[in-house]
């Protein structure tokens, strides 16, 4: 994988700026803007996968749109086993509250372990999201998101390319999306949209990358 690439594919391309203001606009609309854009940084995974020489997409509000819904519904499926485990943990902790039994070992060792449990499910299940999301994006089929033996695949033949789509997206999201408040609202949108081309140009390598070390093992 070519890390540096996932941050300066985007200036390659000439018409780079009006292709990233268009999205960074619509992280303005409530509620739904930000799935447009989940679905552009998904229309870039596909071009890196299908080897475009200018992976960069014009908006397309209605398709993106919808591919960022997806997008969401796989995440929101792939969290939920984690999200069960949280919401058990919780329970616990409030009866132990309500019921006064802090000096009961086994109770508090219980809520803990299955505390960290929901942890390590949720770091397995966001790796797992991400393979789905480029399996979906690869095959242009919902379903192939859900193929768990295709999901699990992925991961197991490239797990270091994927941690680095996850490192890679923190930092491009997390970190660099935000610096674009220094620069007021024009700033923001700007970085935030850059950091999610940058996720979906990484999420289009580790496909890549996963596919020829199957094709090799």
């Amino acid at each position: 994988m070519n890390f540096g690439l996932s941050f300066s594919f985007i200036f390659k391309d000439e018409a780079w700026f009006k292709k990233l203001i268009l999205p960074g606009l619509c992280l303005l609309i409530p509620f739904i803007g930000w799935m447009v854009v989940l679905g552009w940084a998904l229309r870039i995974g596909q071009n890196v996968i299908s080897g475009e020489e200018h992976p960069l997409p014009d908006l397309q509000f209605g398709d993106d749109l919808l591919k960022g819904f997806f997008i969401f519904l796989i995440g929101f499926v792939y969290s939920i086993p984690a999200n069960i485990l949280t919401t058990l943990s919780g329970w616990i902790g409030r009866w132990q509250f309500f019921n006064m039994e802090y000096g009961n070992l086994i109770s508090v060792i219980f809520a803990g372990g299955i505390g960290l449990l929901a942890f390590l499910l949720g770091l397995l299940t966001s790796f797992l999201a991400l393979a789905a999301i480029a399996n979906y994006a690869a095959k242009g089929d919902l379903g192939a998101a859900f193929r768990l033996n295709e999901v699990f695949d992925l991961l197991k033949a490239n797990f270091g390319g994927w941690l680095v789509v996850a490192l890679g997206t923190v930092l491009a999201v997390g970190i660099i999306g935000p610096l674009g408040t220094l620069a007021c609202i024009i700033g923001v949108i700007l970085t935030l949209a850059y950091g999610m081309a940058v996720m979906g140009h990484l999420i289009g390598q580790a496909y890549q990358a996963s596919q020829e070390k199957q094709v090799v093992s």
